[in-house]
């Protein structure tokens, strides 16, 4: 095979890669060129797209409307590019790319594969590094779990209730805890006057799965009463 066969190969798997990533996204974030970025000393100083979705264009069947379609593309062509600057053609070097663009906007990580690839190449190594080894971690902790509950369940030291009543303290005393963290981040927030903007999107996610987690641990511990 060539090396513009190769090239066309990998532009053609990319693009499909970034497709179907666009279509398991509920909210598809807005994106533009770098133009409008300020990298060259000019623009807004982060990545507009104005008129993506203008006025009326919300929850319109056709995907043409609000410029979806192009903001799309737009997506498409700057992850293909992404990729090509560092030779990326593994699913787990994409999803690094992916990540890398949703906690930092994918026009820097475009301006960064144009401007310093090696670094870009690090940074995405590091990524998938660090989500392995989380996986192996997740693997072995839910494994650890799962031992750690048969031995407590046929602990004879402890009655059931003792158990229960144990568990629950311990409970309150954590929840006690990240009040504590969640009070004073507030506090930071107040007196330094933080807007939620200043964020990074990651931190949106998080407090986003945090809210989730807390209403079903709400409803868990209903179920204990």
């Amino acid at each position: 095979m060539s090396k513009h066969d190769k090239i066309a190969k990998l532009k053609e798997y990319i693009k499909n890669y970034v497709i179907k990533e666009l279509e398991k996204d509920e909210e598809l974030e807005e994106v533009s060129t770098t133009a409008t970025a300020g990298i060259d000393g000019t623009g807004t100083g982060h990545y507009d797209t104005p008129h993506a979705f203008a006025s009326g264009s919300v929850g319109h069947k056709s995907p043409e409307v609000g410029g979806y379609k192009k903001i799309n593309e737009s997506y498409a062509r700057m992850f293909i590019e992404i990729g090509k600057a560092i030779n990326a053609s593994k699913a787990d070097d994409l999803n690094a790319i992916k990540d890398l663009g949703e906690e930092y906007d994918i026009g820097r990580v475009l301006y960064m594969a144009r401007t310093n690839p090696k670094a870009l190449k690090k940074a995405v190594d590091d990524r998938v590094k660090e989500k392995k080894q989380f996986l192996t971690k997740t693997k072995k902790l839910k494994e650890l779990k799962e031992g750690r509950y048969h031995d407590w369940r046929n602990d004879e030291s402890l009655t059931p209730k003792q158990k229960v009543g144990k568990s629950i303290r311990e409970i309150r005393d954590a929840l006690n805890e990240l009040d504590k963290t969640v009070k004073m981040n507030l506090k930071l927030k107040n007196e330094l006057k933080m807007k939620s903007e200043d964020y990074w999107k990651n931190t949106h996610k998080a407090l986003t799965k945090i809210s989730e987690r807390l209403v079903k641990m709400a409803n868990k511990v209903g179920n204990l009463k």
